[in-house]
C-alpha cells in the first residue's frame, strides 16, 4: 500500500466504527486522468499505483463510502478537470443559481460562496444577479483562471481557517455552495465546521452530489473512483446534521450526473421548515432496501454479469483477429477499464475532447485518439466507455456502423448496436 493513501477506520459522516465492506471492486490507480501530477517526489509514476475501490457502508447513519483515501493534494493542486467541458452542465448551474436566489431571497450585496468552484462557472450566474461572489477550489492554475475572468477565487482547500478569514474579510455568506464536492471530501466534520463559522443566521449551504439510491438502481459504476469518496443519500445527512449544529431543511431528487441530490441545510434554529421531502425520500430508500447489505450484494452480482457477457464478445471479436476501441477517457471511463477487466482487451481509445494522448494503468499503456480517428482505425467493435452520452456518440459516427462497425453500449445494461 502506498503512503499516499491512508484507511479511515470511522463513518466520516457519523463517526461511527460501525462500517462494513458492502461491494467489493477492482482496484484502481490512485490518479485519473483528471490529475496533472503523473510522479510524486519520489519518481514513482502515480498512475501504476493502485489503491482497493471496495464500498463500506455505514450501519448507524447508512453513509456509502471508500475507506482507502487518496491524499487529496496529490490529486487536486493540478487538476485538469474544468466544468465547462460537461455537456449541459452550465445551464444545469443557471437553473440552480435561480432556484437559490429565490428561495433565499438573495439581493446585493449578498455574499455568495462556493468551495471547488472549479472553473466559476456556477459563481458566475450569480455575479449576473448582482451578488457578490467568492470562490474557493484547490487546483491552483483554476483558481487563477478564474479570478482572471472576473470570480475571485482562492487557491485553497475549505477549512474552518478559510471560512474565518473570508467572513472577516467579506462578512457572512448568505449562500454556501458546492457542486459535485462533497462526495470528494474525506474530513466532512471540517466542512460543516466550516459552513457553520461562514454562514450568516439566516444562510443556507447547498450542496448537490451523486445520489446512492440512484447509483445503485440505474448502475452508475463510473462514478465510483477515488475521488468520489463518499455517495451520499438522505438518512446519513439527515441524521447527522445535528452533530455540527446544523439541520437538513429539504432534500430533492434532480436528473444531473444520471441521479443526484440537491441538499439544503441551515443552522440548527434556522428559519426555514424542514420540508416532508426529506422523510419522504429517507422511507423511500429504506423501502428499497438501500441500508441492507443484501441490496449491496445484488448490486455487485449484476456488475459481474455484464462483465463476464462482455468478456465473451469481446474475446470473440480479438479472436477473429478484429481490433476493439473504447470512446471516452474521462475519470469514470478509466476506472471502468479496471472494474471490467479490460487492460488487455483493447487496443486504442477514442474521446471528443481527450486531455492526454495516452492511458495508461497497471498493465496496459493506450494510445488516445480523437473522434476523426474511429474511421481511420476501424475497430470491429467501439465499447461506450462515456455510456450517458452513447446516443451522441452513434450519432456522430453513423459512416462507421454504416461500414459494419459495432458499438457496446456497458451499462445500465449491456447492449449492442449495428446495422443490419
Amino acid at each position: 500500500m502506498s503512503q499516499l493513501v491512508t484507511i479511515r477506520k470511522t463513518c466520516r459522516l457519523c463517526g461511527s466504527a460501525r462500517i462494513v465492506r458492502s461491494i467489493p471492486l477492482a482496484d484502481v490507480p490512485i490518479v485519473s486522468p483528471n490529475v496533472g501530477t503523473e510522479q510524486d517526489e519520489e519518481g514513482r509514476r502515480l498512475t501504476m499505483i493502485s489503491a482497493p475501490l471496495d464500498n463500506y457502508l455505514c450501519l448507524d447513519c447508512g453513509l456509502v463510502q471508500l475507506v482507502h483515501v487518496v491524499d487529496p493534494a496529490l490529486i487536486y493542486r493540478n487538476y485538469l478537470y474544468r466544468t465547462s467541458v460537461s455537456v449541459g452542465l452550465a445551464d444545469h448551474f443557471r437553473g440552480l443559481s435561480e432556484a437559490a436566489v429565490a428561495r433565499l431571497g438573495l439581493r446585493s450585496p449578498d455574499l455568495v460562496v462556493e468551495f471547488g468552484s472549479n472553473d466559476g462557472t456556477l459563481l458566475g450566474f450569480f455575479k449576473e444577479a448582482g451578488l457578490r461572489v467568492q470562490g474557493v477550489d484547490p487546483a491552483k492554475q483554476i483558481a487563477a483562471e478564474a479570478t482572471a475572468r472576473g470570480i475571485p477565487t482562492r487557491a485553497d482547500f475549505f477549512n474552518p481557517a478559510v471560512a474565518d478569514a473570508i467572513r472577516s474579510e467579506q462578512g457572512p455568506a448568505r449562500a454556501l455552495l458546492a457542486n459535485n464536492a462533497m462526495a470528494n471530501i474525506d474530513d466532512l466534520g471540517e466542512i460543516f465546521a466550516g459552513v457553520k463559522t461562514l454562514m450568516a443566521p439566516d444562510g443556507a449551504f447547498v450542496f448537490e452530489t451523486q445520489y446512492a439510491l440512484d447509483v445503485f438502481e440505474k448502475t452508475l459504476l463510473d462514478v465510483i473512483y477515488h475521488e468520489h469518496i463518499s455517495t451520499f443519500s438522505v438518512q446519513p445527512v439527515a441524521r447527522s446534521m445535528a452533530r455540527y449544529g446544523l439541520a437538513l431543511f429539504d432534500a430533492e431528487r434532480i436528473p444531473v450526473k444520471g441521479g443526484s441530490l440537491r441538499l439544503w441545510v441551515q443552522h440548527s434554529d434556522g428559519p426555514r421548515p424542514i420540508s416532508p421531502r426529506v422523510d419522504a425520500l429517507i422511507a423511500l430508500e429504506q423501502e428499497t432496501g438501500l441500508y441492507d447489505l443484501a441490496y449491496h450484494s445484488r448490486f455487485s452480482e449484476k456488475i459481474a454479469g455484464i462483465k463476464v457477457r462482455m468478456h465473451e464478445q469481446v474475446d470473440a471479436i480479438r479472436a477473429r483477429g478484429g481490433t476493439v476501441g473504447a470512446y471516452g477517457t474521462s475519470v469514470g471511463c478509466a476506472a471502468l477499464i479496471h472494474q471490467f477487466e479490460l487492460e488487455q482487451r483493447l487496443d486504442f481509445l477514442f474521446d471528443d475532447t481527450p486531455f492526454k494522448s495516452r492511458l495508461d494503468g497497471p498493465g496496459y499503456d493506450l494510445p488516445v485518439f480523437t473522434a476523426e480517428g474511429v474511421m481511420a482505425h476501424k475497430p470491429a467493435a467501439i465499447l461506450i466507455l462515456a455510456w450517458r452520452y452513447a446516443d451522441l456518440i452513434i450519432r456522430k459516427h453513423e459512416d462507421y456502423l454504416a461500414q459494419g462497425g459495432t458499438f457496446i453500449i456497458p451499462l445500465p445494461d449491456m447492449k449492442f448496436v449495428s446495422k443490419p
